[in-house]
């Protein structure tokens, strides 16, 4: 494999006694797709909160790209290209749909108009761009999430629990 970029060694995280995370290795080839898969309980989540900035680890490295980001915060792993959705929407629901986006392009830049209408379109929340983020159904909700990870540019987009709630019901 070419150069990962994104590389875990010997990951480490506990919660009291119990051990959720233990020496997880790991490394992805950029442009690859990946998926975690187990059941309930079995780490998943910690892991991408891990890697993503969320926790700290008890022990181990993480490295994006080459670069130890192991103890950087969160968004300056987004700067550096590493985003990430979360299992429970985690949207602004008093905002519209296109101000939610807004806000994450500009987070990496000033010229928020073009990007805006892009990720709008790119999600299929173009035509509901107006209405309050709260408004929409779980499974939008789940769009406009992915969408707010998208809207960073990400080289590497870590999905937790994609599709829940997505379905026809």
């Amino acid at each position: 494999m070419a150069d990962p970029i994104l590389s875990i060694t010997g990951l480490v995280r506990s919660y009291g006694g119990v051990q959720a995370i233990d020496g997880v290795d790991l490394a992805v080839a950029q442009g690859g797709l990946h998926a975690l898969i187990g059941p309930n309980g079995a780490g998943k989540t910690t892991l991408i909160h891990l890697i993503s900035g969320a926790l700290r680890p008890d022990g181990g490295a993480v490295f994006f790209d080459g670069s130890d980001v192991t103890r950087l915060t969160m968004h300056k792993r987004v700067a550096r290209g590493l985003a990430r959705s979360y299992q429970i929407t985690n949207i602004f629901e008093r905002l519209s749909v296109r101000e939610n986006i807004a806000l994450a392009v500009e987070a990496r830049t000033r010229d928020v108009e073009p990007d805006t209408s892009a990720v709008l379109e790119r999600i299929g929340l173009a035509d509901s761009w107006s209405l309050k983020a709260g408004a929409l159904s779980h499974g939008e909700q789940r769009q406009l999430e992915i969408g707010l990870a998208l809207a960073t540019s990400p080289r590497l987009l870590l999905l937790d629990e994609p599709l829940a709630g997505m379905g026809p019901e």
